[in-house]
């Protein structure tokens, strides 16, 4: 679903995260808006939603047809990796050369054709490979203290496509502008693609907490004791079998107020501000 929007008190709280804010001129939901733009690549049948089970109310009222087939509620709050896990194991199970195309829904997308595009050719490439994992690597407008990198290789690869060497966690701004300066990190845009299969493989491998604790008959219990651990953590920056999508299309993390307040301009919806912060969207 995204992150729990905490930056964006009180206008984004646990029972109700920023990707079901209201942004834009349509004034569907980041979420409902996200459902559209991937329906456009992935068959609506075939999109699976994996929530927190108390915002299972919220899932439902944007996606009113949801079912056990498509909506997978979290046991217990945790980070990405059991999220992804869980939903890898399920779909292994119905599908082992299943293609996971995994995105956040609080993302505000400025230019989606070139999003798609890049989507589809990553599946493509997924698809063609044996186990393998994608990271939508995207250029970076500036040094961003606010996003991950993704360190890629010399290479020129295959059609934009080349090895990842390494995962890092936001930076601080001198190091952010060395690696602008570099040329070989690209921001980490949190949007992978990978086989189901290939995920297990990797869970197996890297992190075995969470891949032995899918096998519980109590998944309930077991999922509460999974490490909350990020997928970058977990498999990403210890896998060798991880690529770049190098890429560029203008896209918002709805991380802080200053991103929010731009977006909301730009799609001209009023909005009530105190102390700096946006309490309500109009």
């Amino acid at each position: 679903m995204g992150g729990k929007g905490r930056r964006l008190l009180p206008l984004s709280t646990d029972l109700k995260p920023k990707a079901f804010l209201s942004v834009t001129r349509n004034r569907k939901t980041m979420f409902r808006n996200t459902l559209n733009r991937i329906a456009k690549v992935i068959p609506p049948e075939h999109i699976v939603v994996v929530a927190n089970r108390s915002h299972s109310g919220l899932v439902k009222k944007d996606m009113p047809k949801a079912s056990g087939r498509n909506l997978i509620l979290e046991p217990a709050s945790r980070n990405t990796a059991p999220a992804i896990a869980l939903a890898a194991s399920i779909l292994n199970r119905k599908n082992k050369d299943a293609v996971m195309l995994v995105l956040p829904t609080d993302h505000y997308i400025h230019e989606e054709d070139k999003q798609l595009a890049l989507l589809r050719k990553g599946i493509d490439f997924v698809k063609s490979k044996e186990d393998v994992i994608v990271a939508l690597a995207l250029k970076p407008k500036y040094p961003s203290t606010e996003f991950g990198y993704i360190k890629v290789s010399k290479s020129a690869g295959s059609a934009g496509i080349v090895k990842a060497e390494h995962f890092v966690e936001k930076p601080d701004l001198k190091t952010a502008k060395k690696y602008i300066a570099s040329g070989r990190y690209l921001w980490n845009a949190g949007i992978f693609i990978f086989k189901a299969s290939t995920l297990i493989k990797a869970l197996k491998k890297y992190a075995p907490k969470i891949f032995h604790g899918l096998k519980s008959k109590d998944m309930r219990r077991s999922y509460k004791k999974m490490p909350d651990i990020s997928i970058d953590y977990a498999i990403l920056e210890k896998a060798d079998n991880v690529y770049g999508l190098k890429g560029y299309y203008n896209w918002t993390d709805m991380g802080s107020f200053d991103a929010l307040r731009k977006v909301l301009k730009r799609e001209s919806r009023r909005f009530v501000e105190k102390d700096g912060k946006i309490i309500k969207i109009l």
